[in-house]
């Protein structure tokens, strides 16, 4: 059947253009521009409860598309399987007419459809809310609470897995809260446990390169129970069809709507069908005027209320035109949904909505806010009156409903949207006292922390700290100053945080004992913690936890557990992993998310440091960034994938670190977490010999000055030396690593110098060695190459290793160096070692396996060859466990990675394909 999209019957040359209800329904895009101005675009949409199936005309050029999704449904249908399609496109393709087409197609298979909200400030959870309007049962009383992200994934999953197969649609997804996105990756997860078609739309061209959405659809899995659409615009030849028949130049046509579904139909459309409409809002604005006065009127009011509107609320807002309703809905304006009725695309309600004179604008709005404010039939919403509010320029209910707006996006994990109200009523706190006023900077600030915003955050809490003054309140002023203290750390200018914690305590000291105090001096704490001032910590932590003790408070024990067990950590103590596992489950069993994220945080950051790599910190990583993306802690999330890279770069899993540390980077520049994976990013491409190393190494640089922290000096200067190294400027060394070595040398802080200690030994240099450094350095330092590469082996840190033989005056080990790196790829290192070798005359010098074993297209680790060159030699998992000083248990695991990543069953068919591969001599 051939593909044609008409209005019925096709307008001949010298018709009367049809009516407005025999013309398609027009639905209408709205796109955010750069600049933050709302601009416009449209697509052709068809409603689904207009008319049946048999009556729709046929859509251009997606025949391929709804094939695709009737493939899925089937799947689904057959396996019981779930199968989420992603399909993205320009604003005005026809998402939506694609998507609702299919649906009717689908005979009495059970549609769930929730669109997100076009509001300022997104609804938190919307578009599940529109789902659980329908469904009921745990969804809807999940809706009515504070419910986190999982609750609702695992209860709409629970729903679907109670019923026949089900397609579910989350339309418009480029306008999601935090928390609709993080229900979208915990979906994209677990979509196979349910037999439904989940179908997600977006608007591709709306997303900028930090946009949430944007990182979430490069989170998503690729994964055969996961499927992207790519939405195209018209062709000529399809533009050329349509046009045809209504007597318009095809060309012209086609050059000014570049094939833009909506933009031909409306041009077509147009009642002068010898020009193409100025503006789509020209077209919506004369499909309005059809309508009678009180037509009209009802549509303003409509308009001004984002996504849809009640009937009660209409009754209520327009008594007097509520008559015409009717009318609306006949004209193809306006279309029913679940009790309300909504335009049937957001640009046309923008259209008419900026039409609408000022003086009456804000009249509907002031009458939408009473009416809302006492709703008939549930409990305010007070995300929609915060708008209406604005939007009636009443400075006291913006107070009173954008506060509460904020707070409540914040339990819900949506920090983003949470800022966006507290911001909206900072715009009007003139009218507060000066306690309150500050109260509201202090609580935007905790949220622009959360969304990875510090530098906004310090410049609210700064608002907040004067504000305090102010009002003359001493307690909540010191309080402020220690919250600041905490920002500086956080976002990256931990220099400047010893002052406020300081003045803090003085304050606080001077006042009645207090938990603020507690606070304090724990917050004192985790500033020596972050410096690698360990006798500031022992000497401060029992201040901390004697006050908790005495004014019971769980937070400062926790808080104070925390630093002083990731102290002990670094320093090799295992109680300190005993204390964080504490911190962490009494946050855990006190709801307290940050305090869980930062256990998860020192774990991980801490246990990388001192080079423990047991084989759990993976997993623990792991369940640290799922329990941050899903409670919306987003520079949490940052900081455990930075320990993440790192774990993969010491245990040789370059591609994997590049990966994830990219991901990091993907945040706005200068932004903390940035300095830890900027040192990742350039040695690997130092190791490797690629260009660029330097400008990341200039900014880590520039980022670990301001910050002032060994913990982040080290890494960089560390980095720095490798690279002059392996350019053989080795007279640079000293010079990189100086500063950073003399701080820790002051502070005592041994465990921060080891690795320091061996670079400036290879560039000659030599220093007094801490007796407590542990023996993978001493023995570099004392010459025992082969026993320092030895122990470097053993935590699976190959690279390590061979830098280590590196170091050797004999041939046999230097060899043994060379073939390390070869096999990693250590383009750089490895001719370092063999012009040594040929400077001491050896012969034979290998050039390194094949190209395609570099390539090393499985991303296996080094250790993960090595025990794939065992398996194919025909030895069991005990056998190499014995053979490479390892347990039982953690060859299995390598086993098991080996067959997953080569994407075989068996070991015979491991060994068969890496000789496929070449990934092994």
């Amino acid at each position: 059947m051939s593909e044609t999209l008409g209005f019925g019957n096709a307008d001949g040359i010298g018709r009367s253009p049809p009516t407005w209800a025999e013309r398609p329904p027009i639905f209408v895009d709205l796109i955010q521009s750069g600049n933050g101005r709302r601009m416009v675009a449209l697509k052709l949409e068809i409603d689904r409860t207009a008319v049946s199936t048999d009556a729709l005309p046929e859509l251009l050029e997606r025949s391929g598309e709804l094939g695709t999704l009737a493939s899925h449904l089937v799947g689904v249908a057959t396996t019981s399987a779930g199968h989420l399609c992603l399909i993205g496109g320009e604003a005005g393709v026809g998402k939506t007419a694609l998507v609702r087409r299919f649906c009717n197609q689908q005979g009495g298979t059970r549609v769930l459809w929730g669109a997100c909200d076009p509001l300022f400030t997104p609804q938190p959870l919307g578009p599940l809310m529109d789902i659980a309007s329908r469904i009921g049962g745990e969804l809807l009383r999940l809706g009515g609470s504070r419910a986190r992200p999982y609750e609702v994934a695992a209860a709409l999953l629970g729903e679907l897995r109670g019923a026949a197969p089900s397609i579910v649609v989350l339309e418009d997804l480029q306008w999601a809260d935090e928390a609709t996105l993080d229900v979208m990756r915990l979906l994209s997860g677990r979509v196979e446990s349910a037999p439904a078609l989940v179908i997600a739309t977006y608007r591709d061209d709306e997303l900028g390169r930090v946009h949430p959405l944007r990182f979430l659809l490069g989170e998503i899995p690729r994964h055969e129970s996961v499927s992207r659409i790519k939405l195209q615009p018209l062709s000529a030849a399809a533009v050329a069809a349509l046009a045809g028949s209504a007597g318009v130049d095809a060309g012209e046509l086609y050059r000014k709507t570049a094939g833009n579904p909506f933009f031909v139909t409306e041009a077509l459309a147009s009642a002068d069908e010898d020009q193409i409409p100025a503006t789509v809002r020209d077209a919506v604005l004369a499909r309005g005027a059809r309508l009678s006065p009180e037509g009209r009127a009802l549509l303003d009011a409509v308009a001004i209320v984002p996504q849809q509107a009640e009937l009660w609320l209409l009754e209520a807002v327009s008594p007097e035109q509520f008559h015409a309703l009717g009318e609306c809905l006949n004209s193809g304006m306006l279309a029913r949904q679940n009790g309300s009725v909504a335009f049937r695309h957001e640009l046309a309600r923008m259209a008419i909505d900026d039409s609408i004179p000022p003086d009456r604008a804000l009249q509907l709005h002031r009458r939408t806010l009473q009416a809302l404010a006492n709703p008939s039939h549930a409990s305010p919403d007070v995300t929609r009156l915060a708008h209406h509010a604005e939007a009636a320029n009443d400075s006291e209910a913006m107070l009173r409903f954008g506060r509460a707006a904020g707070e409540r996006a914040s339990a819900l994990g949506a920090h983003r949207e949470a800022a966006e109200q507290f911001t909206r009523s900072l715009r009007v706190a003139e009218l507060l006292p000066p306690g309150e006023h500050a109260d509201l900077f202090q609580l935007l600030a905790q949220e622009r922390l959360h969304t990875n915003q510090a530098d906004l955050a310090i410049e609210a809490q700064a608002r907040a700290i004067n504000l305090y003054l102010e009002a003359d309140d001493s307690l909540n002023r010191a309080d402020a100053l220690r919250r600041q203290s905490r920002l500086f750390m956080c976002g990256g200018r931990g220099a400047e945080a010893e002052e406020p914690i300081l003045e803090a305590i003085r304050v606080l000291e001077q006042l009645p004992r207090s938990r603020e105090l507690a606070l304090a001096y724990s917050g004192l704490v985790m500033f020596y913690m972050n410096h690698d001032n360990a006798e500031g910590v022992i000497r401060t932590a029992p201040l901390a936890l004697d006050l908790a003790e005495q004014v019971g408070d769980s937070e400062t024990l926790l808080h104070t557990l925390n630093s002083l067990g990731t102290t002990e950590l670094l320093k090799g103590d295992p109680r300190g992993k005993e204390k964080l596992l504490r911190s962490l489950d009494m946050a855990e069993e006190l709801g307290m998310d940050e305090h869980v994220g930062r256990a998860y945080i020192n774990l991980a950051s801490a246990s990388v440091q001192a080079r423990m790599y047991d084989d759990g910190l993976v997993e623990l990583i792991s369940r640290g960034v799922d329990f941050s993306r899903e409670h919306g802690l987003e520079l949490w999330r940052m900081w455990l994938l930075s320990s993440l890279a790192e774990v993969y770069l010491d245990r040789g899993d370059w591609s994997r670190a590049v990966e994830v540390a990219e991901s990091v980077m993907k945040g706005e520049k200068g932004q903390l977490p940035r300095v830890s994976v900027l040192p990742i990013l350039a040695v690997v491409r130092a190791r490797r010999g690629d260009p660029a190393v330097w400008p990341l190494l200039d900014e880590a640089q520039a980022m670990a000055e301001r910050e002032g922290e060994l913990q982040f000096a080290v890494p960089v200067c560390i980095a720095r030396a490798e690279a002059a190294w392996l350019e053989g400027r080795i007279e640079a060394i000293a010079g990189e690593t100086e500063a950073a070595f003399q701080k820790a040398t002051a502070l005592g802080a041994w465990w921060q110098v080891g690795e320091m200690l061996c670079w400036r030994r290879r560039a000659g240099l030599d220093d007094d060695i801490p007796s407590m450094l542990p023996d993978r350095y001493k023995a570099e330092l004392q010459g025992d190459w082969s026993r320092a590469s030895e122990l470097w082996s053993a935590l699976g840190c190959e690279y390590d290793a061979a830098i280590a033989l590196a170091g050797a005056d004999d041939d046999a080990r230097l060899r043994e160096s060379l073939l390390k790196l070869q096999r990693l790829g250590a383009r750089a290192a490895a001719a370092v070692v063999a012009r040594k070798l040929r400077a001491r005359g050896a012969q034979g010098i290998s050039r390194g396996p094949r190209a395609s074993t570099q390539r090393n297209a499985a991303h296996l680790t080094v250790r993960e060859l090595e025990v794939l060159d065992l398996v194919r030699s025909g030895m069991k998992n005990a056998e190499i466990a014995n053979r490479l000083f390892l347990t039982p248990k953690t060859i299995d695991h390598h086993v098991s990675a080996i067959l997953r990543k080569l994407s075989v069953e068996s070991r015979s068919q491991a060994a068969r394909e890496a000789t496929r591969l070449g990934l092994l001599n």
